[in-house]
């Protein structure tokens, strides 16, 4: 299956090869789209700026016809104002007017001063600019005009702009003359507010009108003249003649221009084909006095000159994306080749990591997100090299770590105490050799010691030694005697071993009392707890004369028991030994059950209460409170011993830590360290001992933290010189970031050194004795409690030495004498006293580290050396500060 996936991955195309694929499609798409666009948005803006361009010719058309019309009242106003030229008119006129009924005679009579007036018009219309002038009478008939001289006589009151004038003394439109059209407008003529007639003068529309609007408006104009029942004729425009007349058949054929032209409304921009071309056109009409149409202004641009403009931008833009498009594979392979060499290295290198090679260095020079992923990728295998060293490191040491101590009940310091001893010799195992194998023998020794225990102990005994079959305990306060001899009777009432069991195969028993020396004993790597004195010698001589199922008692023990011994009835006779030549008493079991049980409960309520006040009766195979079952003794100091338990609450290890009993008459002291507890508790990180429970079981003050099976800094330095640098620096990279997790809830540590970091095997560090290993120096804000503080001198801070405040920064002082330790291997400060320590550490600098090991890189040696600075404000501000440093360093 393997070799079938591994084929097909190889038969698929490289990342590298896809990537040159897709950017050269992306590119290719890209361009043609770009281009696609640019056709498309370049054929919307020539047709934008035709729009354009037709719009703003109507409008300009609007504008020039106002202007024209104004100019021409102007002019007529002008004309007529004169009152001498008024009054020469009026006398002409009046002069040259036929007589009604009059025939051509008559109007050949007035032919001379006729002639003066078409004279003294023209004279004025060469003056003032217009192209022709109307002389009428107050009924609108001709009296002259400058375009037919002999009409006059001819009687236009039906014009439209005569009639407008007529009804509302002037008016202005388009004056049609055939197909010729004209801007009019007609005025009166008054002599002393007397109307005497019309004058009406206009401007002829020429091809220079519609070049007027073209040059305004950029499109081309045509002004176009529709005589009643006649054909649609261009009459003035900026378009070849050959244009012109393609445009007059479009008017002519199409339906929509040729509707609007005859219907006079606005056509809007409207494509339409001319001689083959498109164009678009805006028709506007041209109305008479009478608002009637008499032709129209067609503004007309063509979609293929407006196109043009753009035409090279379009072949341009061909070529250039044809272009990119070609060389788009090129550049595209270089690109890849260029940008995948990095990631061909990482591949490289992750591919010798997995097979477990880590010394690989990744350049990491680029600022994108490839240097990014490289940079990330060598801090990774460097911190695969730191794991692989601390792993290897501790491995090795882990060789040669002993086991937990089996001890039972370790004191802290030797003491002289009073004890009553009980001695339980299991007789059924004198003759074990010759009953079935060995290891079945020994499993049911196993079990039998077991339970042993476990009676000895819920009577709040103490197991002090066991050799072979044969078991001692002390019982120690008020009511020993009873909460002894009830063990006495619990154990002899059920046969050891399993099966039937001989009389002769009962265990015996012996209870001794007097003053005895317990304290711990050590020789190699074991600690062990030893019992001397008198008491223990009778002891053995009792057991040896006892016989199966029988208790014997020394006379001191018969005495402390002897009320209750009568109490049920029993009278002890007092006996010579064989063996021993001090005086016994014996009782049977059934006996010594009849004794214990009369008030059985009231008793073990007071032992219990009695027996809380010490460690005495805590031992492998106890079972505090119903919940933690205590499975061995992992070590002891000062404060108390530390247990390793099960907690069947939890199903799970962990470490019992059981205070001595004259650490806790403070009740200020306890209340302090809860809230420190408290704290603790909320640390969650990997580099942090957990903190599980806090409290008392029969009146035992207690601690639950988390088991772990390892070795501490101590233990590691005590080893060796110096830790090896990429296990030193990856410890203490997790020294910080544990310190840093409690820093974050408020915790203060102020007691880190070697023996309060513990290592697994996997080479994963923690932090454990958050404000357990010392008495709590501050008792509330702003109070100090007197006395001082527990703790090695080597490790403290100049603050704490000096009874200062300590915050954070303290333990940033200590992690720099651990860090000088670990990679030195020597302290900063040394002395031969206590005293000695605490002034250097107060009073003098460090040696720079480099002078115990040269090698040291000059980054670390000056974080290790800030870290040690005597005033806190030249220290690291925090730990995470700390940190950031330590991790720009790498193995």
């Amino acid at each position: 299956m393997t070799d079938t996936k591994t084929g097909s991955r190889r038969l698929g195309l490289s990342l590298g090869t896809r990537i040159f694929l897709v950017s050269s499609l992306l590119i290719a798409l890209s361009v043609g789209s770009a281009v696609a666009i640019t056709f498309f948005l370049i054929q919307r803006i020539s047709r934008s700026a035709a729009v354009e361009s037709v719009r703003r010719s109507s409008a300009v058309q609007d504008t020039f016809e106002k202007q024209r019309y104004g100019q021409l009242e102007l002019l007529a106003r002008l004309f007529v104002s004169d009152p001498y030229l008024t009054a020469y008119i009026a006398e002409a006129a009046g002069d040259a007017a036929p007589a009604p009924g009059a025939g051509p005679a008559g109007a050949a009579a007035g032919g001379a001063d006729l002639a003066s007036i078409v004279d003294l018009l023209k004279e004025r219309q060469s003056d003032l600019g217009f192209d022709f002038a109307i002389v009428l009478d107050p009924r609108g008939r001709v009296i002259a005009r400058t375009d037919r001289p002999t009409s006059a006589g001819q009687d236009l009151s039906q014009r439209p702009l005569v009639a407008k004038a007529v009804e509302d003394t002037q008016g202005s439109g388009v004056w049609q003359e055939g197909n010729d059209l004209f801007y009019a407008v007609a005025v009166p003529l008054q002599k002393e507010f007397n109307l005497v007639g019309y004058l009406v003068t206009g401007f002829a529309i020429t091809d220079d009108s519609a070049k007027q609007v073209n040059q305004v408006s950029g499109a081309d104009v045509a002004f176009v003249s529709e005589p009643p029942g006649g054909q649609p004729s261009i009459v003035a425009t900026t378009l070849s003649p050959e244009k012109a007349r393609g445009l007059a058949a479009a008017l002519a054929s199409q339906e929509g221009m040729g509707g609007a032209l005859r219907s006079g409304k606005v056509m809007p921009e409207t494509d339409f084909t001319m001689d083959g071309e498109s164009w678009i056109g805006v028709l506007s009409p041209l109305l008479d006095a009478a608002g009637k149409p008499v032709g129209a202004t067609v503004a007309v641009a063509s979609l293929a000159r407006e196109l043009a403009a753009y035409r090279r931008i379009q072949a341009a833009l061909l070529i250039v994306g044809l272009a990119a498009i070609l060389l788009a594979p090129f550049f595209s392979y270089a690109l890849v080749r260029r940008t995948l060499a990095p990631v061909r290295r990482l591949v490289t290198a992750a591919e010798a990591a997995r097979q477990g090679d880590y010394d690989q260095k990744i350049a990491t020079g680029r600022d994108d997100e490839v240097g990014r992923l490289a940079q990330s990728f060598d801090e990774l295998l460097a911190d695969l090299r730191e794991k692989r060293d601390m792993e290897a490191y501790v491995t090795e040491l882990s060789r040669n770590l002993p086991e937990p101590a089996q001890a039972r009940g370790v004191l802290a310091s030797p003491q002289v105490r009073e004890a009553l001893l009980l001695g339980v010799e299991l007789r059924s195992y004198a003759r074990a050799a010759s009953e079935g194998g060995p290891q079945e023998v020994l499993d049911r020794l196993a079990r039998d010691l077991k339970r042993l225990t476990s009676v000895i102990t819920s009577r709040r005994g103490q197991i002090e030694t066991i050799s072979g079959h044969r078991m001692v305990a002390r019982f120690e306060g008020d009511g020993r005697g009873l909460r002894a001899l009830a063990a006495v009777a619990q154990i002899l009432d059920v046969p050891s071993g399993s099966g039937p069991a001989e009389e002769a195969d009962a265990p015996a028993a012996a209870l001794v009392s007097g003053r005895v020396v317990a304290g711990p004993v050590s020789w190699g790597e074991q600690l062990e707890r030893a019992l001397v004195g008198l008491p223990v010698q009778q002891l053995d001589g009792l057991l040896r004369e006892a016989t199966s199922g029988e208790v014997l008692m020394s006379r001191e023990v018969h005495e402390e028991l002897r009320e209750r011994l009568e109490q049920a009835g029993y009278q002890l006779a007092q006996r010579r030994g064989i063996v021993t030549p001090m005086p016994l008493y014996a009782l049977s079991s059934r006996m010594a059950a009849r004794v214990t049980g009369l008030h059985d409960a009231g008793m073990e309520t007071a032992t219990l209460q009695a027996g809380a006040q010490t460690l005495s009766g805590v031992a492998p195979g106890a079972l505090m409170g119903q919940r933690f079952e205590i499975l061995a003794v992992l070590g002891a100091g000062g404060m108390g011993v530390v247990y390793k338990a099960r907690d069947r609450e939890l199903d799970d290890l962990v470490a019992l830590k059981m205070m001595k009993r004259e650490l806790w008459g403070d009740r200020t002291q306890i209340e302090r360290l809860k809230s420190e507890i408290k704290l603790a508790r909320k640390i969650t990180h990997p580099n942090v001992l957990r903190t599980y429970d806090f409290g008392e079981i029969d009146g035992i003050p207690y601690l639950s933290m988390e088991y772990v099976r390892g070795v501490t800094l101590r233990y590691m330095l005590d080893q060796t010189d110096r830790l090896p640098f990429s296990a030193g620096l990856r410890l203490s990279k997790q020294l910080c970031a544990g310190l840093g997790a409690a820093h974050a809830v408020g915790v203060i540590h102020r007691d880190i050194k070697p023996e309060n970091l513990i290592l697994e095997p996997t080479g994963n560090a923690k932090l454990m004795d958050f404000g357990i290993a010392r008495p709590v120096h501050r008792v509330e804000p702003g109070q100090t409690q007197a006395g001082f503080i527990v703790g090695t001198p080597q490790y403290l801070s100049p603050e704490q030495l000096q009874g200062k405040e300590a915050d954070t920064r303290a333990d940033i002082y200590s992690c720099g004498v651990v860090f000088y330790e670990i990679f030195t291997g020597v302290l900063p400060f040394t002395g031969a006293t206590a005293v000695d320590v605490i002034v250097k550490h107060v009073r003098e600098e460090p040696k720079a580290p480099s002078s115990h090991w040269r090698e040291i890189p000059p980054p670390l040696e000056g974080i290790i050396l800030r870290c040690l600075k005597k005033n806190p404000d030249e220290r690291y501000r925090s730990v995470e500060d700390l940190l950031h440093d330590l991790e720009g360093l790498s193995a």
